[in-house]
């Protein structure tokens, strides 16, 4: 856990109107960044996520720094994970992470423009690979299950949708 990074018990009165507790993380916010380049294809790291006990596939992203505002850590994660630069980054919406357990949010963006350089991973994203996958391919490993992140999930259905309404086609 990040020092910044609380665990809460809170006494509450509910509405009928017993007494409970909830507990609950409190964070720093988050970001998730969809990076779409020219050829209509998401940059995707693979990484072992000990949590989970697994590889996951994600859009790059991580925590907001204390205060750091969450388009720069988007542009921070995309330089760190990816390599990525991106010459526009506009917000897809933000979500609660885990609402019933988790005080902390996530901020999706979708990255165009892109110029790739050199990533600068720190030692918990060692073996992280880089991956470019089409945008529709994309969405079927999201409904298939080869995609489960929660934001990464919904970044990439929020930019098929956006994507698809500015083409003229019919929306998913």
């Amino acid at each position: 856990m990040r020092t910044t990074d609380m665990v809460r018990r809170d006494s509450v009165r509910r509405a009928d109107p017993s007494t409970g507790t909830y507990e609950y993380t409190e964070s720093v916010d988050g970001v998730r960044v969809v990076a779409l380049d020219d050829r209509g294809r998401i940059a995707l790291v693979e990484e072992n996520v000990y949590v989970c006990g697994q590889r996951l596939l994600m859009c790059p992203g991580g925590g907001c720094e204390p205060d750091e505002d969450p388009l720069a850590a988007a542009r921070r994660e995309l330089a760190e994970e990816a390599g990525i630069r991106a010459a526009e980054i506009e917000p897809l919406t933000k979500m609660w992470r885990m609402p019933a357990g988790a005080r902390t949010r996530e901020h999706l963006y979708l990255a165009r423009g892109l110029s790739i350089g050199e990533h600068h991973r720190d030692a918990s994203e060692a073996d992280m690979q880089l991956r470019w996958v089409p945008l529709e391919q994309t969405v079927t490993m999201c409904c298939d299950g080869r995609i489960t992140e929660a934001g990464t999930l919904a970044a990439v259905l929020l930019t098929a949708q956006r994507t698809t309404a500015r083409s003229g086609m019919p929306s998913m």
